[in-house]
């Protein structure tokens, strides 16, 4: 009866696995089938425990299902493993470093007290607030005094967006290809070199209007990459884990770097569930700009972890 039992789930549970491995890469275009391949981390760990236990219950003589299992694994990790051994990209040698705090503040969420605790701790010379709503905006009033430099874009929905420098800048509120939502464009000089610092916040991919509403905001930040200076920033909620397609595409696109190289996965949504967390959350860089540090921050009482970066040139 055991033996069944096992042979069942061991059949059932790899057949699940492959399907959400596979599918994502030959139909990246699905709306339902590109989420699937936002959990490749979990992936992979289903897959270990099911080795253990093949082994466990002494049925690891059956190579066939051995190997699909190690073929699958290796597949999910090929997304996974380079976040932690990609060359670290770090430098000593950074003339000046900047420090981003960037936050998704959740419309709904009235925990202030974590969130200024929270700013005051990291001081950061660019603060990026996402989902800001007028109750927000009234909270973080002290805030708004402690950045001569800011550009904020309310709204009573969850795409409300903010930029906050310490640093001179220019800023303006943009809008990309089939989005309606605000995005915010900033200019300023570090390291004697031009920066552009984009913060975006492009809609959920929970129905086909919106997969394509996303997409499509991606692929216009890309088409626009030339409209921003060499040294680029691209920060934010983008919705998309790193193991999308539509992901690696922007990235190759628009020759961007994520920041996560050799510092790991560091997931942030959703912040209470750590099972299914993966990583929606970004800051991706371009030209000179150097990563000396990054990581996620405490769950300030948000459906999303913030994350701190320190970034040389």
């Amino acid at each position: 009866m055991k033996t069944k039992f096992a042979r069942n789930l061991l059949f059932f549970l790899p057949f699940c696995v492959a399907i959400f491995t596979i599918l994502p890469t030959l139909f990246p275009n699905i709306w339902l089938i590109d989420l699937m391949s936002h959990f490749r981390v979990q992936y992979s760990v289903v897959l270990v425990l099911i080795l253990l236990f093949m082994v466990l219950v002494g049925l690891q003589r059956n190579k066939t299902p051995l190997i699909i299992l190690v073929l699958l694994f290796i597949w999910n990790a090929i997304y996974v493993v380079p976040l932690y051994i990609s060359p670290v990209i770090v430098s000593e040698n950074t003339e000046q470093e900047l420090t981003i705090l960037s936050i998704n503040l959740l419309s709904s969420n009235t925990n202030s007290t974590e969130v200024l605790e929270l700013i005051e701790e990291k001081d950061p010379d660019i603060l990026v607030l996402m989902e800001l709503t007028p109750h927000w905006e009234n909270q973080l009033n002290e805030v708004f005094k402690s950045y001569q430099f800011h550009e904020v874009k309310q709204r009573n929905d969850n795409f409300g967006i903010a930029l906050f420098s310490k640093i001179k800048m220019s800023s303006s509120v943009i809008y990309f290809e089939n989005s309606s939502k605000s995005s915010i464009k900033a200019d300023l000089v570090f390291g004697d070199k031009p920066l552009s610092i984009l913060a975006t916040h492009p809609v959920p991919p929970i129905s086909p209007r919106t997969f394509d509403s996303r997409n499509s905001q991606l692929q216009d930040i890309a088409r626009k990459r030339d409209s921003f200076s060499e040294n680029f920033i691209l920060i934010g909620d983008l919705n998309t884990s790193s193991f999308s397609s539509h992901f690696r595409d922007l990235l190759t696109n628009a020759n961007l770097v994520d920041s996560r190289n050799g510092f790991g996965v560091a997931t942030t949504w959703p912040a209470d569930f750590y099972t299914l967390r993966t990583t929606l959350d970004h800051c991706l860089i371009g030209g000179e700009l150097k990563v000396l540090e990054r990581r996620t921050e405490k769950n300030i009482g948000s459906d999303h972890l913030p994350i701190f970066i320190k970034i040389g040139i």
